[in-house]
């Protein structure tokens, strides 16, 4: 695998990441090491009640890739099975096997020729010619360094060669135009990760119309050219797909539950598109919605009105996804569910107990502090495109690669720029290797990163889009159990 940053990323920068990707090792498997006849493995071992989809999760292989080093494993694991990897294909990399070229003058422009296979171009403002980068630009640059982790995870791997260079835009569509217009890579390259900025993705999902590349949009997410560009992917599930997900998962997961809708008529209840369409579907399958108006902040007496003696079930949707709303509504919530909790308790004898339970928004996933300890005693389940879970394994292996690799934290986002980076890069190269250097939106099916999920389908007559979505659950237990959809 060969990693050029193009004569634009200043030299300093180049050489130093250079010399991060010759002297680390790949994470990926940070699991004990153990000698069998003479060969060494990385060595795991099954605990109670995993299955392989499990371990693939921990371990970021696919279920293929453990069945294939481990065949016992495609009938079942059991406790305290162990599964073998070879050293030689999940080890350390060496030095000579990914190199970085450092280009200080521009090379004369070359006839521009269709798109070729196995090569990657990462073209996004990284201010490396500021003096005081901005806030976007120490994002672009937090990306492509969780994005390097991701390459160094897999540049062990049997496979093609794949070629990656990165091009700072400088935020200047002008300069997005000129690189279109004389850089022979971008010309070829199979994939495009394109910046947020519109007119920049317009022009770069233009030219990629014309020669054949894929231009994966990770920023965008209200852009829609994937809709008229059959070379466009957009990586974001829209918000109606979201939606349509997120209701199914409600009906499914509260089967028999009415819905309580809360609505600060003072507030900004940015979310009524989400319950006017939970609403419909609920009158479409014979329920009727609990609406309850209040002005300011929930009061106890409006939710302790709703009948309980009889085992009724609720779930409950706020019209807001912010702090500041769920600050006025959620510890009020939270007393009335466990008021209904004990008086359930009391009567267990009923076939069905009455319950309680909280569904919300993506935002909630940027909660911190007293508002996510909350959200863990409410037992509240959101739908969001990105999976936020710091303390999951693969995220804290990234967290610790990224710490040793450039001495900081990843910034903090929501999405985690570092963690979108290793996800694209996991799953571009991934698509490449698994046909044959040739990239293909729609195999394999599905990608499950450590942060996002990815399942492109076509758009009508256009380009992809992707169509996952995680539910997630803040468990009283202080853990996330996320469900991909």
């Amino acid at each position: 695998m060969i990693i050029e940053m193009n004569n634009i990323i200043h030299k300093a920068a180049l050489l130093a990441l250079a010399l991060i990707m010759a002297v680390t090792s790949a994470f990926a498997l940070d699991l004990p090491v153990k000698k069998v006849k003479g060969k060494e493995y990385y060595v795991y071992k099954v605990r109670k009640g995993e299955s392989v989809y499990g371990v693939s999760k921990h371990l970021g292989l696919s279920r293929e890739q453990i069945v294939q080093y481990n065949p016992q494993a495609a009938d079942g694991l059991k406790k305290n099975m162990m599964l073998y990897f070879p050293l030689e294909d999940f080890g350390p990399v060496a030095e000579s096997e990914i190199s970085a070229v450092d280009t200080l003058e521009a090379e004369a422009p070359e006839k521009i020729v269709p798109a070729a296979t196995s090569s990657i171009a990462v073209m996004l403002p990284f201010g490396l010619d500021k003096s005081e980068p901005s806030k976007l630009n120490n994002l672009c640059l937090d990306f492509y360094k969780g994005f390097l982790i991701g390459v160094d995870t897999l540049c062990n791997r049997t496979g093609r060669l794949i070629e990656i260079r990165a091009y700072d835009t400088e935020e200047s569509d002008n300069r997005v135009r000129q690189l279109l217009d004389t850089d022979t890579f971008i010309a070829r390259a199979s994939v495009i990760i394109a910046p947020d900025a519109s007119e920049s993705l317009a022009a770069i999902a233009s030219a990629a119309s014309d020669r054949g590349n894929y231009v994966l949009n990770l920023f965008n997410i209200r852009d829609t050219l994937q809709t008229v560009n059959p070379y466009v992917i957009q990586a974001n599930t829209p918000q109606q797909t979201m939606y349509s997900l997120a209701e199914r998962a409600l009906a499914t997961q509260f089967e028999g539950y009415t819905p309580v809708i809360l609505r600060n008529v003072s507030g900004r209840n940015e979310k009524e598109a989400f319950t006017a369409y939970v609403t419909t579907c609920c009158r479409e399958r014979g329920v009727e919605p609990v609406v309850i108006e209040y002005d300011g902040s929930l009061r106890a007496a409006e939710l302790n009105a709703l009948p309980v003696d009889m085992g009724q079930k609720y779930v409950v949707i706020p019209s807001s996804g912010t702090l500041a709303e769920f600050n006025k509504m959620a510890y009020v919530v939270h007393n009335w569910r466990d008021r209904v909790r004990a008086a359930a308790s009391e009567n267990a004898g009923l076939e069905s107990a009455s319950a309680v339970e909280v569904f919300g928004y993506p935002d909630w996933t940027a909660f911190r502090g007293e508002a996510l300890d909350l959200l863990h005693r409410l037992d509240a389940t959101v739908y969001s495109r990105f999976l936020d879970n710091f303390t999951g394994f693969q995220a804290m292996g990234v967290a610790q690669a990224f710490k040793r690799w450039y001495g900081s934290a990843m910034i903090e986002s929501v999405p985690t720029q570092a963690l979108l980076g290793f996800d694209a890069a996991c799953c571009v190269i991934r698509n490449l290797r698994a046909n044959d250097g040739v990239f293909d939106p729609l195999y394999p099916a599905d990608y499950n990163g450590v942060q996002s999920s990815f399942r492109f389908s076509r758009d009508g007559d256009g380009g992809f889009v992707n169509s996952s979505l995680y539910i997630i659950r803040f468990a009283s237990s202080g853990n996330q159990i996320a469900t991909v959809l």
